[in-house]
């Protein structure tokens, strides 16, 4: 009963701190509030398959034109892309190495004065 009831809170205690971990070469979905006044949100996590790839980036449904950039926490970031319509996908560049668990970050303007929505898929490759 002790086992199971730690394998329930490992469980919930990863799903809380932001999602599982995924191969980096499949595209998943992401659903994201941004909100406004140069605010970020961030996708789930994916794990780099290979160093310095450009992340792939799919929108669907896009609230306000923002920013994005793939970004880890363990060192290496991309610069900002511009996202002002749906399509893709749009290239991320980044500096992340392979391995390292990687997500995007998406970013509204300073003068955003609402929170808005960005859906579609990505990989981190």
């Amino acid at each position: 009963m002790k086992k199971k009831l730690a394998v329930m809170a490992l469980a919930a205690g990863l799903l809380a701190g932001g999602g599982f971990v995924q191969a980096g070469t499949s595209y998943s979905g992401y659903d994201v509030i941004v909100p406004g006044f140069n605010s970020s949100a961030f996708t789930d996590n994916q794990t780099k398959k290979t160093s310095s790839a450009s992340a792939d980036l799919k929108v669907s449904i896009l609230g306000k034109a923002m920013d994005a950039r793939a970004q880890s926490h363990s060192g290496g970031t991309g610069a900002w892309v511009r996202i002002a319509t749906v399509g893709g996908p749009f290239k991320l560049p980044n500096t992340i190495k392979s391995g390292k668990s990687t997500r995007v970050e998406f970013s509204s303007d300073l003068n955003q004065l609402v929170d808005a929505r960005v859906k579609g898929e990505w990989r981190s490759n």
